[in-house]
This record gives structure tokens, sequence and C-alpha cells, in this order.
């Protein structure tokens, strides 16, 4: 099944804090072939913050008065499950964000972490892009991947959840392998959400456990002999950085480490830059006027 959401995100008294409320749902079931048999959509009454950003009308083109007939989230998460079934169902989603949303309103709603109906999920977007040849760091939207793979999206429109979860369709059935889509699969177990709910985060604590000593150790790239900081680190602009001068060739550099803690571990970022010496600022030379009296 392919899932895509709508929300109108906004701070909140009711969430205390910023809460992205879902307001549209749009599924399309798939076979085993990737093609369609059935579709679902509802629109929900939003309940926590029922102004809608101008950000998600001018994107989706949903008003609020299209949304005070909508079911309540409860209602919605009730009409989807009878319409999966007591099957298994895979979940896909178009990058991972709609699934992290749909697990915070059932959090919010239900006061409940784990999607009863979801068994396993893929995150179409990387399993499209990886048959796309895309570059390992780019991110191509669903409309762009349509462009690229030819795919019409006549009659369609774009940020509107049905529609999207169609087209999202459309690109995984040109795209499906069944023997390379399997190693897309991920269980929905107790690990699958621990890893979807961890929110990575920028290390500040030079004497964080995770920051070892290896992170901070730099040799002069023109005499191979080990730096050691003039001063202490100290952190700025999410990194740590140190003045290091050489003791052998006498250089001068500047440190920088970037320590990111994620649910796998720790991701490093490291940069030495030598401190080039200003140019000397050239002599004025006052000229003398001679006087004769």
């Amino acid at each position: 099944m392919v899932m895509d959401l709508e929300w109108n995100g906004s701070w909140s008294k009711k969430a205390h804090g910023y809460f992205n409320e879902i307001i549209e749902i749009g599924a399309t079931m798939l076979d085993e072939r990737m093609q369609k048999i059935d579709g679902f959509h509802a629109m929900i009454r939003p309940v926590v913050s029922k102004k809608l950003t101008h950000l998600v009308t001018d994107l989706t083109g949903i008003e609020a008065d299209e949304l005070k007939d909508g079911l309540s989230f409860e209602e919605a998460m009730q009409q989807l499950t009878e319409w999966i079934g007591g099957e298994p169902t895979v979940l896909l989603t178009w990058s991972t964000t709609d699934l992290l949303v749909l697990v915070e309103n059932y959090r919010y709603f239900f006061k409940r972490t784990h999607i009863p109906w979801l068994h396993s999920y893929a995150d179409a977007q990387a399993y499209c892009q990886q048959h796309m040849e895309c570059e390992k760091n780019q991110q191509v939207g669903l409309s762009r991947a349509c462009d690229m793979l030819g795919i019409s999206d006549e009659g369609l429109t774009a940020h509107r959840a049905q529609d999207d979860s169609e087209m999202t369709a459309r690109v995984l059935a040109k795209l499906y392998e069944p023997e390379s889509f399997v190693k897309f699969l991920r269980p929905a177990d107790e690990e699958f959400y621990k890893r979807i709910t961890f929110k990575a985060y920028i290390i500040r604590d030079i004497h964080d456990p995770a920051v070892k000593r290896e992170h901070l150790s730099f040799r002069c790239p023109a005499c191979h002999r080990r730096l050691k900081p003039k001063k202490d680190w100290r952190f700025f602009n999410q990194s740590f950085f140190a003045e290091m001068p050489c003791p052998g060739c006498g250089k001068e550099y500047t440190a920088r480490v970037a320590i990111k803690k994620k649910y796998e571990g720790v991701a490093v970022k490291r940069k030495l830059t030598e401190k080039v010496p200003k140019p000397a600022e050239p002599e004025t030379i006052t000229q003398g006027v001679e006087s004769h009296e």
C-alpha cells in the first residue's frame, strides 16, 4: 500500500510544542506486480491547530472550509484499518517524512507509537532513486521522478494526498523488480520504531563519551608531526575548533571537528586548514621637501 499525507504544521499549546497534524490521507492499494487495485481517501478535521498556515494552503490548495466536515483522526484511522483488512500490510511512502508524521499523530491521538496495521515498510523514494541511478545524496522529488521516467501525471494534482499516492504507485510500477525490492523491506518491529523515532543531534560537549581521542587527533600534512591544541577546544557553529601549531615545521593550523550522534553511532567530519600568514604591508616612504632659506 502506498500512502501520502498532507498535514498542517504549527506550534500548538495543546501539543506543548510544534505539531504536524494530518489533514488529508490518500492511499493506493497495489497487487504483487505494483498495479493499482483500490484507493482510499479521507479529509481530517484539525483539532490541534484549526488555522491552516499559508504555506499549507498555497502548496496544497486545501482551504479551512474543506475540512469542516472532515473526519476526526480516530475515525479516519478506523476507516483506513477496515479498508486495509486483516492481511499483513507493506506500507510505502515517498521518503520517510510521512511515516514519521503518521507515528507522531498516533502518539498524540492514541497515546501509542506502534501502528497496529503496519507489518513492513519500504521507502519508495530510496528504492526508486537507486534504480534511477541518482547520486547518493541527491533527493529527487516525486514530480521530478515522473518527469525523468516519462510518466504522465495527467488528471492528477501534485501535493494532494490521493493523487500523490497514485503518482508514487506509477513510479514504482515502472521500476519494480521483486528481488531488489525485498532488500528495502523493513519489518515493523521494536527496533524499527526505535530507529525511525531517533532524532540525530550534534554533540556539543567535548567530554561526551561519544567523543573519542582519535576524533581530535591530527598530524601536520607537511612534516607528519602530531599536533596539539594551543588552547582548549571551543564549540562554535556546530563544530569544535582548536588552533594547532606544528612543533616540527612551525606551520599554523586550525582544526575543525563536527560530531553528530546518529542511531547507528557517530558521524564525524574533520578538517585541518593551514593558516596562511598575511602579506606584509608595504612600507610607506615619505619624501621630504628640501627647504631653502
